[in-house]
């Protein structure tokens, strides 16, 4: 009751939630692009990519599976976060927000449009490498 009443005073449902994950993506480039040079985001953009590729794998390509998902890739980032490790850390992040905005289709567009593009613009600077998983790198 409180979410339907939070969402028809513009706080809370998918739109909301489209907006959150719009802002955090946009933020979260920006950071990694602050704080990273082009070795490391080469090496983020696969992070992410072979993290979304794997919820896809093991969600059989269907968003509505995608939600146990998000709770392996939460579990990832709190363990790259305890180990310092901000290269995995910041990949994992990028994934889970592509895959929450996977989940809200056509709203999460914005979001999941950012980090291709990160991910299309950085990750053939690991390519060559032939390295298949990104986290096995750690």
């Amino acid at each position: 009751m409180l979410s339907n009443l939070l969402a028809m005073i513009g706080f809370g449902g998918p739109e909301h939630d489209a907006k959150i994950l719009k802002r955090d993506a946009r933020a979260m480039i920006e950071m990694i692009h602050g704080q990273h040079g082009a070795e490391s985001l080469g090496k983020i953009a696969n992070e992410a990519r072979y993290q979304i590729e794997e919820v896809h794998r093991r969600g059989l390509n269907d968003p509505q599976f995608y939600g146990r998902g998000v709770e392996a890739l939460t579990e990832l980032n709190r363990a790259a976060r305890n180990r310092r490790d901000n290269v995995a850390w910041s990949g994992i992040t990028l994934a889970i927000i592509y895959i929450k905005s996977e989940i809200l289709g056509d709203l999460g567009l914005p979001a999941k449009n950012a980090i291709s593009g990160f991910i299309d613009q950085w990750a053939h600077a690991q390519d060559d490498n032939g390295e298949e998983d990104p986290s096995s790198e750690s």
